[in-house]
């Protein structure tokens, strides 16, 4: 039979600045103990061993009441289980029990609040920035800032489709690209929400309805992301008015130098070691992948120099001074390339692009292998694991690729193009040893 018993800690991290603790209920279950918070916080010398709040504290008779009335509701709650059901458990899945069970208006979950939660905890700012817009979609669309879980329906959803697709937050209709990016990640959030309020081990199914079940989330197509040779030539050669497209130019450069680098990637590079800049996907380096590799490039002449301007007090400490992290980079750089983009009448250039033209170049005009590209793009196979484990991993293929398509944006004639090779060679050279 479990017991509940009102209790206070009075260490000194328990204990807040104005010298009060949190009263919890401890629950003493099959020889272990779990607490239970309340909303009531008193200086632990005023609650008695008893439990009880002594009379000396201001309105002690309506705070014993007040926690009186939390333990009976634990207590019933405790009971409703049977004993049998209640023998088997442990402890903590009694006070995960409780904590669902005795939930104010236990009924009512409100997908916002929960959904924002996630939002503070996720780590990835690029994926917190993915919910967020989902959310704010959401609630634009039921026109209130708390939403029951059980308002959020199949029909409700093919209706918040229907409008994205009609006219869109902004008054615009949305591609099918867009919708599908807010519905996956609602959808992400749903199932976040179904497993954290229910549990099938203790029978407890407060969010039973899957309304992503009915809904058909309208397909991602890529779009074409890669430029040719002679715009890259253009981005590279050019000199701009403002030092934003100036940046926005070198940084896509070393993004394209460096095989396609994401630009998150690039922003926390660590220094070179032996001419050779090494670094983790941060796509792939997850909690959940355990196959992810490290990617080692070979700092070739023309990255060198970009290196060698925006490296004055250290590694590219330019870039670090100027931008609180990667986020703000990515966005000043992409203003940049816009600019660029509208100056030489090119599609709308953005970081990403230079990785998808990378590949692009690597493949139809320098004539490397799908595999390799895969490879030199830091691509987890989930065909090869095994052999991935077992083969060395040969960084050879990443500097014969690399080269092969940076040899495509060398401005000059065929028959100079081999002596113009070896005079970078010989540079890059000098600058490694």
């Amino acid at each position: 039979m479990a017991t509940f018993k009102a209790i206070v800690f009075s260490s000194t991290n328990h204990v807040k600045n104005d010298g009060t603790s949190n009263i919890k209920i401890r629950v003493y279950h099959n020889e272990d103990s779990q607490y239970l918070p309340t909303q009531f916080y008193i200086p632990p010398e005023y609650l008695l061993k008893s439990g009880d709040v002594s009379q000396d504290w201001p309105e002690a008779d309506m705070l014993n009441f007040e926690i009186g009335e939390i333990i009976q509701k634990y207590r019933r709650n405790a009971l409703k289980l049977g004993s049998s059901k209640l023998a088997q458990m442990t402890c903590k899945d009694l006070k995960k029990y409780l904590q669902i069970v005795s939930e104010p208006d236990g009924e009512s979950i409100d997908f916002v609040t929960f959904s924002k939660a996630v939002i503070s905890e996720t780590t990835k700012k690029k994926t917190a920035a993915w919910y967020d817009v989902a959310v704010n979609a959401i609630c634009w669309f039921y026109g209130k800032e708390i939403i029951d879980v059980k308002e959020i329906t199949s029909s409700k959803l093919n209706q918040f489709k229907k409008r994205l697709q009609e006219s869109g937050i902004r008054e615009k209709p949305l591609e099918p690209g867009s919708i599908n990016n807010y519905l996956r990640a609602l959808r992400s959030l749903f199932n976040k929400c179904k497993l954290h309020y229910n549990d099938d081990d203790l029978g407890l199914i407060r969010i039973p309805h899957d309304p992503f079940a009915r809904l058909d989330i309208p397909e991602y197509t890529r779009k074409r992301k890669n430029i040719g040779i002679d715009e890259v030539k253009r981005i590279r050669d050019s000199s701009y008015e403002t030092e934003r497209e100036n940046i926005g130019r070198d940084v896509f450069m070393m993004l394209f130098y460096l095989m396609g680098i994401n630009a998150t990637d690039l922003f926390n590079l660590q220094p070179p070691v032996d001419g050779r800049i090494q670094y983790e996907r941060s796509k792939t380096n997850t909690t959940g992948n355990k196959h992810g590799f490290v990617l080692s490039i070979r700092i070739e002449p023309e990255l060198q120099r970009l290196f060698e301007k925006y490296s004055q007090d250290g590694f590219l400490s330019v870039l670090k001074s100027r931008y609180a992290d990667s986020y703000a980079m990515i966005k000043a750089v992409n203003q940049g390339l816009k600019k660029i983009s509208e100056k030489h009448e090119i599609s709308k250039v953005t970081t990403n692009w230079a990785r998808h033209t990378w590949a692009s170049l690597a493949r139809n005009k320098a004539g490397v292998s799908k595999a390799d590209i895969d490879f030199c793009l830091g691509h987890v196979s989930n065909d090869h694991k095994m052999a991935d484990i077992y083969i060395d991993i040969d960084y050879s293929i990443f500097d014969k690729n690399n080269r092969l398509v940076l040899d495509l944006i060398l401005d000059k004639k065929p028959d100079e193009k081999k002596s113009t090779k070896n005079h970078l060679r010989v540079a890059y050279l000098k600058n490694t040893v």
